[in-house]
């Protein structure tokens, strides 16, 4: 199932070409798939019935999905009728290729398929490849997740423009017999309540009255590595406020914030000791630590955090990105720097989190959003070192901005003590 070779690769792989090919194949190809007959496992659009009765045989196809999606095309899944109908299925191999912040919205969601599958092995692949739309730092959250029986890489690419039709050829070569091949999807965008609700309508099942909160799983013993840090930490944070952690950076939109030293700094003289893992702090300012993301796995850095707020006040200050569903899992009280204009941005929160925002969301409790006027921010473009072009680019396409980092610290402390 080469997904790329639906793309005509003498088009040029921009946006907007992108986005008119996929309107094109909407209009004049669906109508020679609409009734396309599927598996009773998945459904396009709608969520199969339960049954007992399969229509198609048993064949290779049966195991994976037909044809690539179209444009705002759903895949919606019932797992419990290929069990039922097919008694050589032995398991599911559950395909991700996502984000860190992408799969943590999905944790939720692997227990209660345990409860109602706990015969069936379940097989986790993820790609191997660092590109815009995946992270192959998801296997080693993978790895860590109990419900999950082995977890391997494949060999994947994106596709030019549209990631539902990522290319997982090579998990079918892996697919060991009897195994179902099931991508991770779900739903985001305005119309989302929230990214967990739409993964759990995704798989059929029940949706939660609040959005569960992501899930992290920890050794019961912390890494060598872990046990220093934390010992670190307990010798500074010793008479402080409490311990801040830094992350600053969004692999999505390739964005960094450049105030990272000035904000650190606010901190330490409002009498945090401050933790990052993003670059650009004082490192000769004893109140701070930089931990080396080299040497801390990203599950790591979690139990770290989670062993320090056993013992300190502890707070988190981010950019839209993986923290924000890291923060609700660890329960610790964020501030949230959206940087770039994103409507859905409802769908990412958690009531932990408080948003900084250079515009006004009207879906987001105004208890828990900061507004940021005109003064308290620049256009991310404008960065003497953004290399012009590309940083307007970035200020169309995103509207990146970068919060005044006086005006964060202020945010902070209207959050840590509302008045």
């Amino acid at each position: 199932m080469k997904y790329m070779r639906n793309y005509p690769f003498l088009l040029p792989k921009l946006l907007p070409v992108g986005a008119l090919y996929e309107q094109f194949r909407l209009t004049f190809g669906k109508r020679f798939n609409h009734n396309t007959l599927t598996p009773v496992w998945y459904g396009f659009d709608k969520c199969p019935a339960d049954t007992k009765n399969e229509k198609l045989p048993f064949e290779s196809q049966w195991y994976h999905i037909a044809r690539p999606l179209y444009l705002q095309e759903q895949v919606f899944y019932n797992l419990a009728n290929a069990l039922r109908v097919n008694r050589y299925v032995k398991g599911f191999a559950f395909i991700f290729f996502m984000g860190v912040g992408d799969y943590l919205y999905t944790t939720p969601l692997w227990g209660e398929l345990r409860k109602r599958f706990p015969h069936a092995a379940f097989y986790g692949y993820v790609s191997q490849e660092y590109d815009r739309t995946n992270s192959p730092l998801v296997k080693g959250l993978l790895d860590s997740n109990p419900n999950f029986d082995k977890v391997f890489y494949f060999n994947g690419r994106p596709h030019p423009s549209l990631w539902k039709n990522y290319d997982y050829a090579d998990v079918l070569k892996q697919l060991p017999a009897g195994f179902v091949a099931v991508p991770v999807y779900y739903e985001y965008g305005v119309h989302v309540l929230h990214r967990v609700n739409s993964v759990f309508e995704t798989f059929g099942l029940p949706v939660p009255k609040e959005p569960p909160v992501p899930q992290l799983y920890f050794p019961p013993t912390p890494a060598p590595i872990v046990e220093q840090a934390l010992q670190t930490v307990r010798e500074k944070a010793q008479g402080k406020k409490g311990v801040v952690y830094l992350q600053l950076d969004a692999r999505a939109t390739a964005y960094s914030y450049p105030h990272i030293k000035q904000l650190a700094q606010g901190l330490i003289a409002a009498g945090y000791l401050v933790v990052s893992v993003s670059k650009g702090g004082p490192l000769d300012n004893p109140d701070y630590l930089e931990l080396d993301l080299k040497q801390f796995s990203i599950n790591q850095t979690w139990h770290l955090l989670s062993l320090i707020k056993q013992e300190f006040a502890l707070y988190i200050i981010c950019v839209a990105s993986v923290s924000f569903a890291a923060s609700a899992a660890l329960g610790v009280p964020a501030l949230g720097l959206q940087h770039w204009r994103e409507a859905a941005v409802k769908h990412l929160l958690y009531p932990n989190i408080t948003v900084l925002s250079s515009v006004k969301y009207p879906t987001v409790p105004e208890d828990k959003q900061i507004y940021a006027p005109k003064g308290t921010w620049r256009w991310a473009a404008l960065r003497k070192n953004e290399g012009g072009f590309m940083g307007w680019v970035r200020c169309v396409l995103n509207r990146e901005v970068d919060y005044e980092p006086d005006f964060v610290l202020h945010s902070f402390e209207e959050m840590v003590e509302p008045k």
